[in-house]
């Protein structure tokens, strides 16, 4: 089985309502804020798009995120959820004027008669990203624009949405693509480490040996910066001055050496909150956003889950192809985690394909009813019986395999993704878990 998928090509632009949501009740009445398509999270962490300072109102309360046909509210699972109109909400679709209730504050949501008209992609992927949503192609026409020039780009989204994979998508569709793809891990040391990570060393007495940094390794190529949030405010400026003159200075050298070298850089936050906050350089954050693009959730395009499922069918070649009922299932699913998640769940499933409905549910994490404990007994049962039939040697792999996955996956979890810090929680050697994690083929960059 190949991986030629036939492609089908699509309408270029994309309209959408023009809405307004604004505060006409609580301790922020007067505030407001524009949509265009946009998602839009309301709540009192201050990384909201829109931010309330009602302490009855949840850190994330609710999320709405525009489409061809209006809005779609998401309640967030709030502590005292969402009213719309004195009826409480879970998801619903906006398309005329409402109020909604929070806590104790009320806002107003209005259309207004402009559309706007965003440029899409007729492709359903860009590199190894798959998605014929809507939003995936608004992503990838920008993308695509982005890759045809020399400028930075910054992708926004949660662990999982696939921003490294579209950062060396955009190295690869471009001039630069002959040429090195470096990817520098920011969350991963600490700043000395991240400086000599970057800028490389010259000789000293803690290390007898010089070396290149990153922006040297990466000339006439790309140089991705994962996690540029966390990266440490002194050498926010020095990033700065690299990108603008082109040049960086070796820490313990005299001289400057001159680079060529494009940036692009990812962050799980929201970049223009941190520097509200003070924790981001504002002239650094102008000169990485010439393409600010977020990645949007898995959440947000369950009409992509059934193309991500039949790819994963032709990558793993699986002789059992998922049934639509279970594709329905999975496209109820919240994820949490992302593509990643998604691959886990069905790698899982493919282990075990004859288990139905149970399987899925324990895939997804999600308890099984106490009237459904005949069925997951059942399950365990299905389970031995498979097991069973096999070798010894070959059952014992399989479910020492089958643990590993799970323990390492909830640990990258737990860790978004970063493996430093999953390997940490798990008390193992960095490096241990990278052998263990290609041993098991799963596939640890930022990827969808």
């Amino acid at each position: 089985m190949t991986e030629n998928m036939t492609e089908v090509l699509h309408a270029d632009v994309a309209r959408f309502p023009r809405a307004r949501l604004s505060v006409v009740k609580g301790p922020d009445k007067g505030t407001e804020v524009v949509l265009e398509g946009q998602t839009v999270v309301v709540g009192s962490d201050e990384g909201c798009q829109l931010r309330l300072t009602d302490g009855s109102v949840s850190r994330r309360h609710f999320e709405l995120s525009g489409g061809p046909g209006g809005y779609r509210l998401r309640d967030l699972r709030s502590t005292n959820g969402v009213f719309i109109e004195g009826v409480q909400v879970l998801d619903a679709r906006l398309s005329e004027k409402v109020r909604i209730a929070l806590g104790r504050s009320e806002l107003r949501f209005e259309p207004e008669r402009h559309e706007i008209q965003w440029p899409l992609s007729p492709h359903e992927r860009f590199g190894d990203v798959m998605g014929r949503s809507t939003a995936m192609r608004r992503v990838f026409a920008l993308l695509e624009r982005a890759a045809s020039t020399d400028s930075a780009v910054v992708l926004e989204g949660e662990a999982g949405t696939g921003k490294e994979a579209l950062a060396r998508a955009i190295h690869d569709k471009s001039p630069r693509k002959d040429n090195p793809f470096v990817v520098v891990d920011l969350t991963a040391s600490n700043e000395q480490l991240i400086e000599s990570d970057l800028f490389g060393h010259e000789v000293s007495s803690s290390r007898p040996v010089a070396r290149p940094g990153a922006f040297e390794e990466a000339e006439g190529g790309t140089l991705y910066l994962d996690e540029i949030a966390e990266l440490p405010t002194p050498l926010q400026a020095r990033l700065l001055r690299a990108i603008e003159t082109k040049e960086i200075k070796r820490p313990g050298s005299q001289g400057t050496v001159k680079v060529d070298t494009r940036v692009v850089a990812s962050t799980q936050k929201d970049l223009e909150a941190e520097v509200k906050a003070g924790r981001f350089r504002e002239d650094l954050f102008f000169k990485l956003s010439v393409f600010r693009v977020r990645v949007p959730p898995l959440r947000e395009r369950p009409e992509d889950i059934s193309q991500l499922v039949r790819l994963f069918e032709l990558r793993s070649k699986s002789t059992t192809p998922v049934s639509e009922e279970t594709i329905d299932m999975l496209s109820r699913h919240d994820w949490p985690g992302n593509v990643r998640e998604l691959r886990n769940v069905l790698e899982r499933l493919a282990a075990f394909p004859d288990l139905g409905g149970a399987a899925i549910a324990r895939a997804l994490g999600k308890p099984i009813a106490e009237e459904d404990e005949s069925q997951g007994a059942r399950l365990r049962q299905e389970m031995t019986r498979q097991l069973l039939s096999l070798p010894y040697h070959e059952a014992k792999e399989r479910v020492l395999e089958s643990f590993e996955k799970t323990y390492l996956v909830e640990h990258l979890k737990a860790a978004n993704g970063v493996v430093t810090r999953a390997a940490q929680r798990a008390g193992l050697p960095r490096q241990s878990v990278h052998r263990m994690l290609r041993r098991l083929g799963i596939n640890t960059s930022d990827e969808g």
